[in-house]
């Protein structure tokens, strides 16, 4: 009975461990309101990285795909405009690095569009 205790508390702690090196948080923490608007901005700019590269196939095709990159490109610039704008509202360190974060891949994401 000892070693089924310690065995599941090791497999608990294990599972912990790794949510916790993965995610950066524990599992029970919920996002602060500062990290969710940071969390919307990088899903918007996922959905916007993933119509940039259909665009990009359909182009490969060689149909014209011109209306399909002119939408990416605003909503980007837009998203752009909202993370410089929050950016200097964030007070959480975790809010402010994931912020970093996002402005990293989208300032790599315009120059890989170059």
């Amino acid at each position: 009975m000892k070693r089924l205790l310690a065995v599941v508390l090791i497999l608990g702690g294990v599972l912990i461990g790794g949510s916790y090196l993965m995610t950066g948080r524990l599992p029970w923490v919920a996002l602060s309101e500062e990290e969710k608007q940071v969390a919307e901005l990088r899903e918007a700019f996922g959905l916007i990285r993933q119509q940039w590269q259909t665009a990009g196939q359909t182009q490969a095709l060689g149909v014209d795909a011109s209306s399909q990159i002119e939408g990416p490109l605003a909503k980007l610039e837009q998203i752009d405009k909202d993370l410089e704008a929050l950016m200097p509202r964030l007070k959480t360190y975790e809010a402010r690095n994931q912020a970093k974060q996002l402005r990293h891949d989208i300032d790599t994401f315009k120059a890989e569009m170059k």
